[in-house]
């Protein structure tokens, strides 16, 4: 593969052309920074002896001071069943680190620059599926000091000041490109998701490759921009994950301290099994202010919207949901976690929020890293996802819904999501990073053999293919193959889009418009 640092000037402008166009046409569009477009790169070749990592991309550099980093998963030997994580030596589920970048725009990093930004943090290993990678994801926490009394918000790589971030290594996702393409082209339809940038980890002087730093989910003004809690108010904004909880638990161990037990819940509308229920996990207002009084408004709050669209007045068009939910928001989340064939929509990573001066949104969106067929097995191209989960098993019954779904994707399909924008898209990220892939591919290349890997950390193959056909062999393949899976998903959907009109159709849901 030929990359360049130079030349994409003309791309560029290209790009940024769809966007204002793409920005134009969607009712929520941003203005959303594009690292690999709008990041000055360094003008000429760097003249340094090569002696250590040069890179025009940001690094982070962080030092354990030899401490172990919790958070491996714990299995059982026999059952295979993860039984939790392992903790800091002192039982802890994070240990203290110093984090610094290199991420002035322009020049040239290397190894030993002096750092731009320098703080404490709390680390540690982060993750559903990913903890069993070799290549691990990370959760920082910058605190002022080593008692963790105070939290430090900084602008890390020009990104709104926070102290909350996740440091995430693609592994399974050999193009490095998901969680960067799609968190950006969200929030150009949707009008805010997480931003992401690129750049090149140092863990203890030792090179871990390309990384992607992403803000998490939470509530603040530059991120999902709520009213404050004021205690005793009597009702309150608040901001939910749906997630797997297991059976006697009340939260999902990272932070959540209750669950909303809504209409859904104990009338069984929720995916469970024998290990975990899908669960409103509550995530603001935060664990010290969750009184029974603020949990019992939430649950409340959350039927009432549960209770209409189940209802009977659902179907035969007597429930105004619009006075509830922000429809808006809900036909861009069902376009792209169908477009993109995101399995654990609406059941794992996906958000809600309420705020008091509002409807109640779905979204930001929150990891891509197994889409477009990036999962432990073969993704059908074909069929629909969404259409008998959960809220929009019952939003599909409603016709204005499906057309407005209907009418929004074929606009879409014209602008950001049409096969040359997104063409266009992943191959001037690719020549974006440049010899960064390549110095990525020296430490986790190997990977490319899957008989090196354990079955937590590759593609299972299908009957009819073997474990070599089933995961890519190289970037290039990689990245072929998501393209080819992309455009083949997208030409189904443009064929059978109009299919959707069948789970509105009076005939599909006669019993409830006869009573």
């Amino acid at each position: 593969m030929k990359y360049k640092l130079l030349g994409l000037a003309a791309a560029a402008v290209m790009l940024l052309c769809a966007l204002v166009a793409s920005a134009a046409e969607s009712e929520a569009g941003t203005s959303r920074y594009h690292q690999h477009l709008e990041m000055p790169l360094p003008a000429g070749e760097c003249g340094c002896d090569g002696s250590e990592l040069c890179t025009h991309l940001p690094i982070i550099r962080i030092e354990t001071g030899g401490q172990y980093i919790p958070g491996e998963v714990i299995r059982d030997e026999e059952s295979d069943e993860t039984l939790g994580f392992t903790t800091a030596v002192d039982g802890g589920e994070d240990i203290i680190v110093t984090i610094e970048t290199v991420e002035t725009e322009g020049v040239w990093h290397h190894a030993s620059d002096e750092a731009d930004l320098t703080s404490l943090a709390a680390f540690r290993i982060r993750g559903n599926s990913s903890r069993n990678f070799p290549k691990k994801n990370y959760r920082l926490e910058l605190v002022a000091d080593e008692t963790r009394t105070e939290n430090r918000e900084l602008p890390l790589l020009g990104m709104n000041p926070d102290n909350d971030w996740a440091l995430h290594g693609p592994f399974l996702d050999k193009t490095l490109l998901r969680n960067y393409m799609w968190m950006n082209i969200s929030a150009e339809i949707m009008g805010y998701a997480p931003e992401v940038r690129f750049c090149e980890v140092l863990l203890d002087g030792e090179y871990q490759g390309v990384y992607v730093l992403m803000e998490t989910v939470k509530e603040d003004d530059y991120r999902v921009n709520l009213s404050d809690y004021e205690a005793g108010a009597g009702a309150y904004s608040y901001l939910l994950e749906m997630d797997g909880v297991a059976p006697g638990e009340t939260g999902t161990g990272d932070g959540t301290e209750a669950v909303a037990e809504s209409y859904t819940l104990y009338t069984h509308q929720m995916e469970f099994d024998e290990f975990y229920t899908t669960m409103f996990c509550i995530r603001y207002p935060q664990a010290e202010n969750l009184t029974e009084e603020v949990i019992e408004y939430i649950q409340n709050d959350v039927s009432r919207v549960e209770r209409g669209l189940y209802s009977a007045d659902m179907v035969t068009g007597q429930y105004d949901y619009e006075q509830e939910i922000d429809v808006d928001s809900f036909v861009d989340y069902y376009i792209l976690q169908e477009f993109l064939a995101v399995n654990d929509a609406f059941s794992r990573s996906t958000y809600l929020y309420r705020d008091l001066r509002g409807t109640l949104h779905i979204g930001p969106v929150w990891d891509y890293n197994n889409v477009l067929n990036n999962f432990f097995h073969e993704f059908s191209r074909a069929g629909f996802l969404l259409e008998n989960r959960g809220w929009y098993g019952r939003l599909m019954t409603d016709e204005d819904f499906v057309e407005r779904v209907i009418s929004r994707y074929r606009q879409l399909r014209r602008g950001i999501l049409s096969d040359e924008y997104l063409d266009s898209y992943i191959d001037d990220v690719v020549e974006f990073l440049g010899p960064a892939i390549e110095r990525n591919d020296a430490v986790w290349g190997w990977s490319y053999d899957p008989n090196l890997l354990e079955r937590y950390q590759r593609r299972e193959p299908d009957a009819d293919e073997t474990l070599e056909e089933a995961n890519p062999s190289s970037y290039e393949d990689a990245v072929g193959r998501m393209k080819g899976y992309m455009f083949s998903r997208a030409a189904w959907l443009d064929e059978h889009i109009e299919d959707l009109r069948q789970y509105c159709h009076r005939s599909r849901n006669a019993t409830q418009w006869l009573e």
